[in-house]
């Protein structure tokens, strides 16, 4: 009696429709969540790159409120606007570079280790007039879809916590 209640189970075709839905439905999604992932993450570099851009800007011109690290970052993290913990996430260097014999960095951008409690110190210097400065950032966020898409295959830092976003600018502190 219950091989024929095993064998009466196989025949039935209910449900069919929802199997193949079941098996397709990540295979058709999987663009979108691409281009959604992909999408976030041009949003957030191009924001990123902006405000430092800005922040720069007002840097070079003289701008009396960003004398300190804490205000570097706060301004960028307020210009922005897209990248959740900025304040926590982003690391700053900035230090003058020699015109003479200028040559580009050879040191890998610093970035937060979020496993870490205590973080590296800060390299701020603000330079003098008409000195060559170079700012790099580093900010960590979490990608949309970790394990989909584009966002399986960002390079995920040291800490094995958020992928890094790293932006620099040259500027010459104004007289």
């Amino acid at each position: 009696m219950t091989l024929r209640r095993i064998l009466r189970f196989l025949r039935r075709d209910d449900g069919a429709a929802t199997v193949e839905i079941v098996l397709l439905f990540p295979l058709i999604m999987w663009p979108f969540f691409m281009a959604m992932e992909s999408g976030m993450m041009q949003m957030r570099r191009v924001m990123f790159e902006r405000a430092v851009d800005v922040v720069a800007r007002d840097i070079r011109l003289g701008d009396p409120t960003l004398q300190s690290f804490d205000a570097i970052r706060a301004a960028v993290c307020d210009e922005t606007l897209v990248i959740p913990n900025c304040l926590s996430d982003l690391y700053l260097e900035m230090y003058p570079v020699p015109v003479a014999n200028f040559a580009a960095p050879t040191e890998s951008t610093k970035c937060r280790d979020r496993a870490e409690d205590v973080q590296p110190a800060l390299t701020v210097r603000p330079g003098g007039r008409n000195e060559l400065m170079m700012m790099r950032f580093c900010v960590l966020y979490d990608p949309i879809l970790p394990g989909a898409g584009v966002g399986a295959q960002m390079d995920v830092n040291t800490g094995g916590r958020g992928v890094a976003m790293i932006a620099e600018t040259f500027f010459v502190n104004e007289p």
